[in-house]
């Protein structure tokens, strides 16, 4: 509490530091970032894992506001903070370090927060600053800012009349205290559907994503992928699953299809794409609709499976953005028909690119093998069938990730340079958490 606390002063007091100093400021702000990851290292290494329910819970009076955290939000705070010092890296201007550091405040409090009413404002409110991270001036793309905005509030306006009508019911909206009548189960079901279906994101809400990432400076592509998509899953798993039971279930065949149909479209659509960014986030739509499925199954490892991927998929997915960040400075593009012949001349860059090629591929060794093993024993478990076209359309899966590495790789040299040392040390820590992640549990 009292570290986000410091963070909003640091990121607020930013506001009256000029750009001239904006060196010094990176050098503080990236201090500044390892605060958390302390704090959250801390709470990992006293964290009772053979416990079940929430620890740590602090609930603030009156006001019925909780925070707590499980295994799945602890897990996903520690990919969080150690995100953030990658991202500050990568940052130049002052704007860019107080917009980073407030995201960091209000993802964190979105993790812990036990109140549906508290989680949707935090979860709204990164959406402003995301706007203004994809809109800026004149990188950005104001079409991309807004299809995002538009996307999130038609789900949004679903959602906040529910929240009035729940409350006005239960007297509150804390998971912890909230019992939420069958009558009103599908209308509150509804409402989280419509608004976490947009975020996590599922078909045929999620063309906002490829497009924010193509706008989205590469610490932005990095924080998406790694971070605010997995708030869509914690709300499925914290909010949705314990509230409402009852609609899950009924609601589970229709999920299921959405689902399997964001998981083909993104992989052909991704074997048509000339965009690398484009390529990676359309990988991440057919990742989180298999994290989808897995949670909407309710089977036995479910939940694990479901985190796991999560961590998998926050791990590997913004070290390809950071991959792909490199080559555009160097080349200042992103489409691949420009790229050729990368391993004569950046072998370093090049070997680290079809490292993480494998890992999003689910390549033994790696996290997102388990994971996906461990999604896939979840769905056959409740759907068969289901299970077995999952594991036929993995192989569209390796078309387009070999397509890519090949088309960048190979070919006729074009020449730029080699990967620096900073850059390498910057994509280092997130291949050593996959490399641990993939190896830990087969020992």
């Amino acid at each position: 509490m009292y570290i986000t606390l410091f963070l909003l002063t640091f990121a607020l007091s930013l506001v009256f530091i000029p750009e001239s100093q904006a060196y010094v400021i990176r050098t503080w702000a990236f201090v500044a970032t390892f605060l958390p990851l302390w704090a959250v290292t801390w709470m990992w290494w006293t964290y009772d894992a053979s416990g079940h329910g929430l620890q740590m819970l602090v609930i603030l009076g009156r006001s019925h506001l909780a925070f707590g955290i499980d295994g799945v939000a602890l897990s996903l705070m520690l990919l969080t903070t150690v995100l953030f010092p990658i991202c500050m890296m990568l940052l130049r201007s002052v704007a860019g370090f107080m917009t980073f550091i407030l995201l960091e405040v209000l993802i964190l409090g979105a993790l812990c927060v036990l109140d549906l009413l508290g989680f949707y404002i935090l979860f709204e409110a990164s959406l402003i600053l995301l706007f203004l991270l994809i809109g800026r001036a004149p990188y950005g793309s104001l079409e991309a800012a807004y299809k995002i905005v538009l996307y999130t509030m038609a789900g949004s306006l679903v959602l906040l009349p529910t929240l009035f009508m729940i409350y006005s019911e239960c007297g509150t909206t804390n998971v912890l205290y909230m019992t939420c009548a069958s009558n009103h189960q599908t209308v509150l079901g509804w409402g989280l559907l419509a608004v976490l279906a947009v975020k996590i994101p599922l078909m045929p809400v999620h063309l906002w994503l490829p497009e924010a990432h193509v706008a989205a400076p590469t610490a932005g592509s990095v924080l998406l992928a790694g971070v605010l998509l997995k708030l869509g899953g914690i709300g499925f798993l914290r909010f949705m699953l314990p509230v409402v039971p009852e609609f899950c279930v009924s609601v589970f065949p229709l999920v299921s299809t959405l689902c399997l149909v964001s998981f083909l479209f993104s992989t052909l659509s991704t074997l048509r794409q000339i965009d690398l960014k484009k390529i990676v986030a359309y990988s991440s739509i057919a990742h989180m609709s298999l994290v989808t499925l897995a949670i909407f199954s309710q089977s036995e490892f479910s939940a694990y499976s479901s985190s796991f991927m999560m961590i998998a998929h926050g791990l590997i997915s913004p070290a390809l953005f950071l991959i792909v960040g490199i080559l555009y400075d160097r080349a200042h593009t992103k489409f691949i028909l420009y790229f050729s012949g990368l391993g004569a001349s950046m072998p370093i860059g090049s070997t680290l690119f079809f490292l993480f090629t494998l890992g999003n591929l689910a390549f033994p060794l790696f996290p997102n093998f388990i994971a996906e093993i461990l999604c896939l024993v979840s769905i056959f478990a409740v759907h068969e069938l289901l299970a077995y076209v999952f594991c036929v359309c993995q192989v569209l899966g390796a078309a387009y990730g070999f397509w890519a590495f090949n088309r960048v790789v190979h070919g006729m040299p074009r020449g730029p340079a080699d990967v620096t040392r900073t850059e390498f040390h910057t994509v280092l820590p997130l291949l050593i958490g996959a490399v641990w992640l993939g190896i830990k549990p087969m020992a």
